[in-house]
């Protein structure tokens, strides 16, 4: 809990109530620990729309003014290349930070963010979702018990065709490389990267990457990168936004995991029992269907939820598993796999 403080539930504000921001404020409706008291948006029908729904009367149209209000910390949804400044802000003001991936559109501006916030002595997380669902926590229990024996290879694919369908206006962010800093990879695929880093626990230290265009108005519109882990794993990510596919799969000596959405398909050498999935018949493969899966899942999400585990850490009775130092070293591969389509040639990360 916060020093001199007894339990109680944190004042979280909300900047940016478009894309993920329902996610958020149900989280905040089902969490004891924190709630959303204000938002913020440039965008008074998105406000307006958000607000309504959830309940939420103080409604803001700057940051600035949203740091007025009385809070704990401020989940920040909003565009990449806003991300920075409102730390800068919100460190300033003693306020915590829970920042959308990915953290900034450079890696310069990530770094600048981790050392704003220590100066300041303020929490900073990065926000994956993927850190947050029980299934993934499974799969990570799976790794710790050896199911897989040595892990060798992962294999991402993160794609989809909103764009395609309909593409984006020409005033929107999301078109303006600068502004986001890059397009499919550092949008889509860093989800893949921190969730491979997570279950490993191992750091990349090489990267390669190669990208086309041609569907969309996006110049990175479909970027493959293999990276080298320190441990001797190899990561295929691939990110598009003129397919329409998302997959993980973590293979070993002794088994594999192929997370689909709609299936979990297991393969292994040796049987394993876990809250989640129960696998009792080695080396034959077994389709699991999520929808059998959505009774416990729901019941541990509690404990796993991400904007909730990040309350805690404010509060300090937990860990967070993606601080901002973390994702910083996501930024730092993604950096590393747009200088390689470059430079055509293999990045050494520092």
């Amino acid at each position: 809990m916060i020093p001199g403080m007894g339990p109680r539930t944190l004042r979280a504000g909300m900047s940016g109530c478009g894309g993920i921001a329902p996610v958020t404020l149900t989280a905040a409706q089902r969490s004891p620990h924190f709630d959303v008291v204000a938002i913020q948006d440039p965008d008074p029908r998105r406000r307006a729309e958000m607000g309504d729904r959830f309940g939420i009367d103080r409604r803001h149209t700057t940051f600035r003014d949203l740091l007025t209000e009385d809070l704990d910390f401020v989940v920040l949804n909003g565009p990449n290349d806003v991300h920075a400044p409102q730390v800068e802000h919100a460190a300033r003001a003693g306020v915590h930070c829970l920042v959308q991936k990915p953290m900034a559109p450079t890696l310069p501006m990530a770094e600048d963010m981790v050392e704003t916030a220590d100066r300041a002595g303020i929490r900073l997380g990065v926000l994956m979702l993927e850190l947050g669902d029980p299934i993934h926590h499974e799969v990570k229990a799976m790794v710790e018990a050896g199911f897989f024996g040595v892990p060798t290879l992962v294999q991402a694919t993160s794609a989809h065709t909103i764009y395609l369908d309909t593409p984006p206006e020409a005033h929107d962010w999301r078109r303006d490389s600068t502004r986001v800093g890059g397009g499919a990879f550092i949008q889509l695929a860093i989800h893949a990267i921190d969730l491979a880093r997570w279950l490993l626990e191992d750091q990349v230290v090489s990267a390669w990457a190669g990208g086309t265009q041609r569907h969309t108005v996006f110049e990175d519109e479909t970027t493959l990168a293999t990276v080298r882990f320190a441990g001797g794993v190899v990561g295929h990510f691939a990110a598009s936004y003129a397919a329409d596919l998302y997959g993980f799969v973590l293979c070993g000596t002794e088994g594999r995991v192929h997370l689909l959405p709609d299936h979990v398909v297991v393969w292994g050498r040796r049987p394993f029992e876990g809250d989640l999935l129960g696998y009792t018949k080695p080396r034959t493969e077994v389709v699991i269907p999520r929808s059998k899966l959505k009774k416990a899942v729901v019941e541990r999400m509690p404990d796993v939820e991400v904007h909730d585990v990040f309350a805690r850490w404010v509060l300090q009775e937990s860990d967070y598993p993606c601080p901002g130092d973390r994702g910083v070293e996501d930024m730092r591969i993604v950096d590393a796999a747009y200088r390689a389509v470059e430079e055509g040639r293999w990045i050494d990360l520092d």
